[in-house]
């Protein structure tokens, strides 16, 4: 049996390590290793620049990757997609204009971009950038929402926190409020005319801009409700029908099924020439916000908005009137009512009636409601 341990090389007559023999082997080895790394190398040479030369076809036009810096882009309103694919080139969104319009050819949805600021990135993949731009909640939101019912004031006031700008600021704008856009047929001041919906704000605000947003906004809807023809259908000028259409928001609230039924009961009262007796007018008048109910001597305020006081209309609108409101003016429903009284503050029933005799029944009705607890009586204030 050979003594040699495997990989041990001697000299078959002496039995010593032959190192010459070992230095063969190495040399040979090396030459094979260095064989293959020139080959390897070779193969490393041509597959780098196989690689580059295809991420430059690649990249000819389009990024790829994630992005790189943040950076926000505005849309503006009416803005064509030709025109989006430029702005998010010179904002370095996306390499080419082409490749954006290439995507954008090719999805259906690109129809579906919105107005608004968008928080991108630089350097995107124009599918991914159009991506973004379909999804809301890349939309920076610099909003403000104006509430159904507000007085002039109250809407000032949210104005004023949701942009940093004085109310002294806007008073003074509204003071000469014939510059905001108001429609011909406006009078007595800009009460009526600020439309609550939710709007977004200029990125540089002022008084002007931004109260001229709600009076644009009053004479797409007034537009849209013909509110002009179909006043003069119903005998009223359009601004009348504005002052009522404010009353029966502050009278009718959430419910909406009655807007037009209070509607008819005003009209009703108005052509018979008795007063119409609105609360909501004497809460306007006294300056009351929070209550309900009124007192005799609110009531009893000589005032042009008190209906308490006056036979018709108040001068002018109460508070800022929705689209509902609006329409239930426009749009009253058929009914002999002379009177209406809620008579369940937490489902807002209300009770529509003919006479004075139902409209004391009806009284009583919420008085029993008002006195069933402590938390109804707390309500009824």
């Amino acid at each position: 049996m050979s003594n040699r341990s495997p990989g041990e090389i001697r000299d078959p007559e002496t039995g010593k390590v032959d190192y010459k023999e070992i230095w063969y082997k190495v040399r040979a080895a090396f030459a094979v290793l260095l064989s293959l790394a020139i080959l390897g190398g070779g193969g490393w040479y041509i597959y780098s620049k196989g690689h580059d030369a295809w991420m430059e076809f690649r990249t000819a036009e389009d990024y790829i990757g994630n992005g790189v810096d943040p950076v926000q882009v505005t849309v503006p309103k009416g803005a064509t997609l030709r025109e989006i694919s430029d702005l998010l080139l010179a904002a370095n969104v996306v390499k080419t204009a082409k490749a954006f319009d290439r995507e954008a050819e090719a999805n259906a949805d690109s129809k579906k971009i919105q107005v608004g600021k968008y928080n991108l990135k630089t350097q995107l993949p124009a599918k991914t950038a159009l991506a973004m731009l379909l999804d809301p909640k890349n939309i920076v939101r610099n909003r403000v929402t104006l509430k159904d019912g507000l007085r002039l004031s109250q809407q000032v006031t949210v104005l004023s926190k949701a942009t940093g700008i004085k109310e002294n600021d806007f008073n003074a704008k509204l003071k000469d409020w014939k510059k905001l856009g108001l429609p011909t047929w406006a009078k007595n001041g800009a009460e009526g005319f600020i439309f609550p919906d939710t709007y977004e704000l200029p990125d540089k605000p002022t008084a002007a801009n931004v109260l001229k947003l709600a009076t644009t906004q009053f004479n797409t809807v007034a537009t849209d409700l013909n509110i002009e023809d179909r006043a003069q259908a119903l005998g009223y000028t359009p601004y009348q029908v504005l002052v009522l259409a404010s009353i029966i928001e502050e009278e009718a609230g959430t419910n909406d099924a009655d807007r037009a039924k209070i509607a008819r009961v005003f009209y009703n009262r108005l052509d018979q020439k008795i007063k119409l007796g609105s609360d909501a007018t004497v809460a306007y008048a006294n300056n009351i916000t929070g209550r309900i109910f009124t007192t005799d001597a609110e009531r009893a305020l000589k005032s042009p908005y008190n209906t308490y006081y006056v036979t018709g209309l108040p001068v002018g609108p109460i508070a800022s009137p929705s689209k509902k409101s609006i329409e239930a003016a426009l749009a009253p429903a058929d009914g002999p009512w002379l009177y209406f009284s809620v008579i369940n503050l937490d489902t807002g029933e209300t009770s529509f009636d003919t006479t004075e005799a139902e409209h004391a029944a009806a009284g009583q009705k919420l008085d029993q409601w008002c006195h069933a607890s402590p938390e109804n009586l707390a309500k009824c204030k």
